[in-house]
């Protein structure tokens, strides 16, 4: 009963150039710190092998001339490089991290701005989860490939290439024995990393069932306790829990034995170069300075390939993490404005669906509706679950648009106008109503954040919700908890209404909005119902048939089609459908009283 991750969060891939380009293009606005950031690595770099050098030259001079003012000269160039790494290794990580973080951003926001343009069926498609397993997972990704990856591969590199330099320069014949012991390393390397990927790619994929599972399990925290199944939840749990700890005690184990394996091989090669090397100082073809020069190096020799090696995988996950994000970033919205919209003038609210049928995919669920409201008409939508009544909403609201017919308001096809136009004069109540973190008058005015007061206060009271806000600790400026989970159902509904209310649509869309209100609430909101729709043009959408004998017009829909149209009353005489579901429910709510 868990939900499955998503497995593009679960497998790496290799490096792809098409993704590298792509993020190449988001470095771009900032190439001069990132060549300045370059060119301080190389800087600091260049100083931290100068250091070793120094040091062979200071025990040349020593054993050899004994010259004390080289001594002291070479003693000032010692400090002297020790400042310039010190403050070309303080830049090098600000300006990596700085951009880093300013990429990020960048990312984050062109991601976020895109998924406002997206349909909402996009993120039903998707699910919440994986798309917030993007923003945050994935783009943090490409944060430590930047800050980690991208500059220990530059140093790593150069660190490589100039130890191989030095030790030439030095003793090119004790350089290519030394070298001698590298195919093992590199074999040994390659042998970890195939290991370590299947392995990291195995703690991946254990962490994203736990915390799917995790999640799950909060979300579903009532029904748990409901069916008494928290034994069976721990057990469950427990168990997953258990995979990823033995994942990640085996990716310990083998990073574990990276270091030793590393250092031995580090040992065995130090080893090689004290014995070889000894031997050339005693026949003078080497002096003690740079035999101490050969031995630093080739300590620090396989560092860079350990480190590269590593980098590699941030590499795959980097890859992996582009290559997800653009992913999102190359959906195109399903609803566009078309080419010349124009803004929709202030409306008087008579809507005309003509002819409209509509689907989704290949399954078509609209056929031929023909349906007209008058302005200022409330039009009641009813029938079983599937006969089409949200799909009618959400192309009044162009989330979705007609595969033919045409919807009109004031004469004025929904597609030939902007949406931002046209949604900003429509307003919409939830079954399922969403409160945002904040304060409660910030989410009475979520429509309009600079209303006063006054206003927002009268639309509460208007609705009946000012009595129980201003029982709440700080009144309307109460903190509401994300989803408003403080506060009951009905509680939450009513500063829905409130917010519809002050947003003052010329068009209301009532979504099962008083399907979760108890009945003693549903009597203290309806006369505000009837205030909050006078004058305005509305469709209701309600399962609770007893919340609709007002309307003007009830439309009973059967299997994406109109098979009746009336008042309430004069669909009763006919004794049809209608009559056939309002007579089910008034016997289920008899037996249920």
């Amino acid at each position: 009963m868990m939900q499955q991750p998503d497995p593009d969060d679960l497998i790496g891939k290799a490096y792809d150039p098409r993704i590298a380009r792509r993020l190449a293009a988001f470095v771009l606005p900032y190439r001069r710190q990132a060549i300045a950031a370059i060119g301080l690595i190389l800087m600091s770099t260049a100083a931290d092998l100068l250091l070793p050098t120094l040091f062979s030259r200071v025990i040349d001079e020593i054993t050899e001339e004994r010259r004390v003012s080289v001594i002291n000269l070479l003693g000032l160039a010692f400090i002297v490089t020790l400042v310039v790494r010190f403050f070309t290794t303080w830049g090098e990580f600000y300006l990596i991290s700085w951009l880093g973080n300013r990429v990020v951003f960048d990312i984050r926001n062109r991601m976020f701005r895109h998924l406002q343009t997206l349909s909402v069926s996009y993120i039903d498609r998707r699910g919440v989860g994986s798309v917030m397993s993007r923003i945050q997972n994935d783009v943090a990704g490409i944060n430590e490939f930047l800050g980690d990856g991208v500059a220990g591969v530059i140093s790593s590199v150069a660190i490589l290439l100039g130890i191989v330099i030095i030790m030439l320069l030095t003793n090119w014949q004790l350089a290519l024995l030394s070298f001698l012991i590298l195919p093992i390393m590199i074999l040994f390397m390659r042998y970890w990393r195939e290991r370590a990927i299947a392995t990291y790619r195995d703690t991946r994929r254990t962490i994203a069932i736990v915390n799917a599972d995790l999640a799950e399990s909060i979300a579903g925290v009532r029904v748990s306790h409901a069916f008494t199944r928290e034994r069976l939840n721990i057990s469950h749990f427990t168990g997953l829990n258990r995979a990823n700890l033995e994942t990640n005690l085996s990716a310990a184990r083998l990073s574990a034995f990276l270091f030793p394996v590393v250092s031995f091989i580090g040992a065995v090669a130090t080893a090689m170069i004290i014995v070889l090397g000894g031997r050339l100082v005693f026949d003078a073809s080497l002096s003690i300075g740079e035999l101490v020069l050969f031995i630093a190096l080739i300590d620090r020799f396989f560092e860079p390939i350990r480190d590269l090696s590593q980098q590699y995988n941030l590499l795959q996950s980097a890859m992996a993490s582009g290559e997800r994000i653009f992913e999102v970033l190359d959906v195109e919205p399903e609803v566009r404005d078309n080419p010349g919209a124009r803004p929709l003038p202030s409306i008087v609210g008579r809507v005309d669906y003509n002819q409209v049928s509509f689907g989704y995919g290949e399954t078509q669920v609209l056929f031929d509706i023909d349906l007209h409201a008058a302005p200022g008409q409330t039009i009641a939508l009813v029938g079983e679950t599937g006969a089409g009544k949200s799909s009618l909403i959400n192309l009044l609201l162009r989330f979705v648009d007609v595969w033919s017919g045409s919807i009109t308001i004031d004469g004025h096809d929904v597609r030939d106008v902007t949406q931002v136009s046209l949604r900003s004069q429509l307003g919409i109540v939830l079954q399922d109503t969403f409160l945002f973190g904040g304060a409660v008058r910030d989410n009475i005015a979520f429509a309009r954040p600079n209303a006063p007061l006054e206003e927002i206060i009268q639309a509460a009271k208007e609705v009946g919700a000012h009595e129980f806000i201003m029982e709440l600790a700080d009144g309307y400026d109460t903190e509401l908890q994300e989803r408003g989970v403080l506060l009951s159902v009905g509680q939450r509904q009513l500063i829905s209404f409130a917010r519809a209310l002050l947003a003052d649509p010329r068009i209301l869309i009532l979504d099962e909005a008083t399907s979760y209100i108890d009945t003693r609430t549903e009597r203290v909101i309806q006369q505000a119902l009837r205030q909050l729709l006078r004058g305005r043009t509305s469709f209701v959408i309600a399962h609770r048939l007893s919340t609709i004998r007002e309307a003007d017009k009830v439309v009973v829909l059967e299997h994406g089609r109109i098979i009746e149209q009336g008042t309430h009353d004069e669909l009763m005489a006919l004794e049809g459908a209608y009559f056939g579901l309002y007579a089910m429910q008034w016997r289920g709510s008899s037996a249920a009283d």
